[in-house]
């Protein structure tokens, strides 16, 4: 692997926040072509004090990220934050508060942490990263002094041709965010008690089956387990097999008797139904009288 260390800014002489109070840039930034990078470190810093108080979420895409229709705050109207820190189209999230007089920046938080990402394993394919910042302050409100200094280290690394264009696909998935995500569960202690295992009681499942200790015979057909043997029709064979293809209840442990690999040890008379039967051969001497065996 290569380290390679990009350093970037971003400077604007002002902004205009519109009605919502959300206010988007975006930097493009290139990078090598043909090769797994992973994004191992990202520093941020804020060089220069604005003209307005504003909240400030950053993330790093390997494509334009696209605001949502969730909230950042609940106090306030800005509805159009950026995807999750955890979503894959993210590599690397942080937010924060900035003053406009102040040398503080308060609950600045990152994702990864900075102790986690310096071991960060996560891998991209795309030839560039994105850097998007939102800022969020009153309606129409122009903000003005904006500098930001990002500094990345990435370890790059060649890989086929075949590879990175599948990587390349994915990533060109991701990128595409849902506007409204919504994929906890509400559960309540009374569910949670005695229902978290087995997970087989959440859908359903196939049939199943135990040997018979007296006769493993018993696991395929209906036969005995000692001497005598009855004959079974091909119709009741037949049932037995629909009995194995059959889904159970979530919560019924075991199926109608008949495994689902059941069909794997018949022939095809018994799977396609009736067939016509063949004649038996004949075999002539010499006088033309039918052998008989």
């Amino acid at each position: 692997m290569v380290v390679s260390v990009v350093k970037e800014t971003i400077e604007l002489q002002q902004v205009t926040t519109d009605a919502s109070g959300n206010a988007y840039i975006t930097k493009r930034i290139n990078l090598d072509s043909g090769k797994r990078h992973q994004l191992v470190q990202v520093d941020t810093f804020v060089d220069a004090y604005p003209s307005v108080n504003h909240d400030a979420e950053i993330v790093i895409t390997p494509y334009p990220a696209i605001p949502t229709n969730m909230q950042y705050e609940t106090v306030t109207p800005h509805n159009n934050r950026y995807p999750a820190g955890g979503d894959d189209s993210v590599l690397f999230k942080e937010r924060y508060f900035v003053y406009q007089t102040s040398a503080s920046i308060i609950s600045k938080e990152q994702f990864p942490s900075p102790e986690i990402a310096a071991l960060n394993t996560y891998t991209f394919y795309t030839d560039h990263v994105f850097i998007n910042i939102h800022l969020m302050a009153d309606p129409s409100t122009t903000i003005s002094n904006i500098a930001y200094s990002f500094l990345m280290v990435l370890n790059d690394k060649s890989v086929s041709v075949m590879e990175h264009s599948l990587g390349v696909l994915s990533e060109q998935h991701d990128a595409m965010c849902a506007q409204i995500m919504s994929n906890g569960r509400m559960r309540s202690r009374s569910n949670l008690l005695g229902n978290v295992f087995p997970m087989w009681r959440f859908g359903g499942i196939r049939p199943e089956n135990t040997f018979s200790p007296l006769a493993a015979n018993t696991f395929f057909l209906d036969i005995a387990s000692r001497d005598e043997e009855q004959m079974v029709t091909s119709a009741a064979i037949r049932t037995n097999v629909a009995d194995a293809r059959q889904m159970q209840a979530f919560d019924a442990a075991f199926g109608l008797r008949r495994p689902d690999w059941l069909r794997e040890f018949l022939n095809g008379g018994f799977e396609a139904g009736p067939i016509r039967p063949n004649p038996v051969p004949l075999k002539y001497a010499d006088n033309g009288n039918t052998r008989m065996f």
